[in-house]
């Protein structure tokens, strides 16, 4: 019993120490220092479509150089990609990162005066957008 003890402890340092140097490998994601505010696509609004747009985004370490959509309705994933190339970042190395948009319908997001827009932007992996109110 006591050796199942031991080799079970040694399994879960092992663990946590392999978990704590791949946090420590993990690039730190970049700042955002500008961009434009997102809007409901139109059509989609009137059609009552929403749900989560997911992209891989690589900067140069200044602007976004490339966007690859993973998943998204097509009536979304348009804008979705066109507002992410407006991000402007703090300098930083190269990297590639996922966002994902969400968009909400009929959800009211409250005006956020630090994004000066409505939409809640948790920069660099997650935008919220709802329709108008």
């Amino acid at each position: 019993m006591h050796m199942r003890n031991s080799a079970l402890v040694l399994v879960a340092c092992c663990l946590f120490a392999s978990s704590a140097v791949a946090q420590k490998d993990a690039p730190a994601l970049p700042t955002v220092t500008d961009f434009k505010c997102p809007y409901y696509p139109g059509t989609a609004e009137h059609e009552r479509i929403q749900g989560p747009v997911k992209m891989q985004v690589t900067t140069d370490g200044h602007q976004v150089t490339a966007v690859k959509l993973i998943s998204g309705h097509p009536d979304l994933a348009p804008d979705a990609i066109k507002n992410v190339r407006t991000w402007k970042f703090a300098d930083h190395s190269p990297t590639t990162f996922e966002v994902t948009y969400f968009y909400a319908y009929q959800v009211r997001i409250k005006h956020d005066p630090g994004a000066k827009c409505s939409a809640k932007m948790e920069l660099p992996t997650r935008v919220t957008v709802g329709t108008k109110p």
